[in-house]
Formats: structure tokens, C-alpha cells, sequence
């Protein structure tokens, strides 16, 4: 079938299979073979092959601050095809299949993929758009409020100070946010505070805490309070060992002040002067005392390896002497015990009354 027209040259969009030839007729004297016919060349005509790409995140929504990664996955993209990521329509990237970068909340990421087959079409192609959903990460702190220093034979205590509330405690010898020094052992640990808000995205902090040996103090010398150095005297009274003066620890804050759970251990002291304090009048409010920890036998703001006396220490002490009814008398400064307690009142408020407290050790005689 003829086609084209007598020309050295023909040009048309061809099928497969079609079958190609050419027939020159000669305008030359005499020649042979005129006209000749040329060669047959058969057409292999492959189909156009569709480029595509589709991108994904590896986490969509995200929190602030953590990279995501993007991969590219290309439908006929050649054996070197070029990629090009794009965010908020701005280049970004190298010519890779995956890009990774930390985004902000409403970022649009796109990669144009351009394939180097030679027969395409949608050539280059522009993936899927994602937008990024960027959750933000809780601000955790961590403010102590337990003692920085303790020993191995201290209470367990309960672990306070994580904002925003509701997160959980974690470290050695945290069990359920109670730290056991003796299951923490010796040395320096770190507990850190976690907390993950509605869109999981979690935020921590961390303080050290340091624990050291008991001390071991025989009932009746001098005890020395590991955190301020503050130095108690001790007296044994039958099985038990009691500090012989009132505990001086804290910072002292006005007496028309309620003391409050606030992470700072705060006392009284005569007409709000430090100095009296030193003189054995620092007061405490009890809940203070306690630490705000009602369990039995709690260090409260004991030094570390004593505790506050639970009902069943006073019924012990009380016991040595007589009876219940004139158990006070020898416990008083006059009295032969060595405990000399002082009357020195009671503070009242709406809300609360404070009172001078006595320690005991963790087991009656045992400084441990």
C-alpha cells in the first residue's frame, strides 16, 4: 500500500507489526533493476508505560519534635528515575526514594518522580499529597520533693512532683511510684518522670538521687542528719530509740502562714526567728510532717532510717513507765528518762494546729 509521498524521507505514527519498504524508480539512461525494492523493516511498537508514584509517612499524625520518614514507591519509574520532595511546594530533599525531615503541623509533602523509560506517558509524575497532622509533645517538669540524699535503711517514700499529673515514675527501686532505697541500692540513681498526654505524644524529666550506707548510730550518742548536718541527741528508752530534741529541718516560713504541699519543707519558729528554731522550737503542721504521706511508720521529714511514731511506738513508750496514765510524767525535761519533752503549745488556724514531734527509728533500737 502506498503511503507518504516521493521523498527521501517518511515520517508516520506506526503500529506493531506494521511492515515497512520503499520503491525507487530511477531517472537515470539505461539502469538495471529499476525499479528496485528495498528492504522490509517490521515494526516493533511497544506500548506507552503509565509513570505513577505514591508516597507514605512512616507516622501521620506525629508528635512535635520527632522526624518522620517519607518513602516514595514508583510504578514504572526506569532503572535510575529522579525524585524530587517537595514541601509546602518548596524543594527539600535530595534525589533519593525516601526523605526524611521533622514537621510542623499542616505540611504538605509532595515528590515529582521523572522515570527514564523511553516509553511513558504522565511523564514526570506528581505522587499523592500528604498533609501532616503535628501533635504537641506535654512540657514535663519535675520539681523534687523528697530528699536528695537518703541512706540504704531509709522508708520507702512515695515519689511526688511530676507535672502534669498523672504520668508514672520509673528507675531503680521505683515499684508502683514508691522508691525502696534498700532495693535501689548504693550510689547515685536517676528516677525520671514520664507522661504521655490524650494524643500519646509523651514528654519526661529526671532527678538524681543519691544513697548512701546507714550511718550507724549507737542509741545515746550524737545523731547527724546527712542533709543539713543538723546534729540530735538520742536517748534509749527500753527497746526503742528516740531522738532526745525536736527535729530542725526545713525552711522556716511565717507562723500566720499554713504550711502546704507544695515541695518545700517548711517549719515554724518562735515569733518567725530562725534562731529560735535552733533553740528546739520549730513546729510542724502534721500533714507537713508527715510529708503528706499517710502511711504507717513514714520517714516524713525524719532524717533518713527514722520514721514518725505510729500509735503502736507511743503505746510502746508508754508502756515502760507504769501505766498509760502517768507515762507522760518521766518523759517530761524535769522527768529521769532522758526524753525531756517541753510543753510548748499548740499552734490553732480554721484550717489546721501544728505540734513538736519526736522520731523513732525504722525497727525499735536498730539504726540501720
Amino acid at each position: 500500500m502506498g503511503v507518504g509521498t516521493s521523498n527521501l524521507t517518511y515520517s508516520y505514527i506506526p503500529l506493531n507489526g506494521d511492515q515497512v519498504s520503499c520503491v525507487l524508480t530511477s531517472n537515470t539512461t539505461c539502469p538495471t533493476g529499476n525499479p528496485a525494492t528495498s528492504s522490509t523493516i517490521t515494526m516493533t511498537v511497544n506500548a506507552n508505560m503509565p509513570v505513577s508514584v505514591l508516597i507514605s509517612a512512616s507516622n501521620n499524625p506525629v508528635c512535635s519534635g520527632i522526624p518522620v520518614t517519607y518513602t516514595a514507591t514508583p510504578t514504572n519509574g526506569g532503572t535510575t528515575p529522579v525524585y524530587l520532595w517537595k514541601v509546602n511546594g518548596i524543594d527539600a530533599g535530595t534525589n533519593s526514594n525516601t526523605y526524611q525531615y521533622i514537621p510542623v503541623n499542616g505540611d504538605l509533602i509532595t515528590c515529582t518522580l521523572t522515570s527514564n523509560l523511553i516509553c511513558t506517558n504522565g511523564n514526570p509524575a506528581t505522587s499523592n499529597t500528604i498533609t501532616m497532622g503535628v501533635a504537641t509533645s506535654p512540657v514535663v517538669t519535675f520539681t523534687r520533693c523528697n530528699d536528695s540524699i537518703t541512706t540504704i535503711n531509709a522508708q520507702p517514700f512515695r515519689l511526688k512532683g511530676g507535672i502534669p499529673l498523672g504520668g508514672t515514675y520509673s528507675g531503680p527501686g521505683v515499684t508502683n511510684g514508691i522508691f525502696y532505697p534498700a532495693i535501689a541500692g548504693v550510689g547515685t540513681k536517676t528516677i525520671t518522670y514520664s507522661y504521655a498526654n490524650a494524643a500519646f505524644c509523651s514528654g519526661s524529666a529526671s532527678r538524681s538521687l543519691v544513697i548512701s550506707q546507714s550511718s550507724l548510730v549507737v542509741c545515746g550518742n550524737l545523731l547527724t542528719d546527712i542533709r543539713d548536718y543538723k546534729v540530735y541527741p538520742t536517748v534509749q528508752i527500753g527497746s526503742q530509740c528516740w531522738l532526745a530534741s525536736n527535729l530542725n529541718y526545713g525552711t522556716m516560713i511565717p507562723g500566720n502562714i499554713s504550711q502546704r504541699n507544695n515541695c518545700i519543707n517548711e517549719k515554724y519558729c518562735l515569733n518567725d526567728l530562725t534562731g529560735n528554731c535552733e533553740l528546739g522550737t520549730a513546729n510542724y503542721q502534721w500533714d507537713e510532717l508527715m510529708a503528706y504521706d499517710e502511711s504507717l511508720s513514714t520517714q516524713g521529714l525524719c532524717p533518713p532510717g527514722w520514721h514518725v511514731p505510729s500509735e503502736a511506738d507511743w503505746n510502746t513508750l508508754f508502756a515502760t513507765y507504769i501505766s498509760n496514765a502517768f507515762a507522760a510524767l518521766p518523759l517530761l525535761f524535769t522527768g529521769y528518762s532522758g526524753f525531756n519533752a517541753t510543753l510548748s503549745g499548740t499552734r490553732h488556724s480554721r484550717r489546721c494546729s501544728g505540734h513538736q514531734p519526736r522520731m523513732e527509728p525504722p525497727k525499735p533500737g536498730v539504726m540501720g
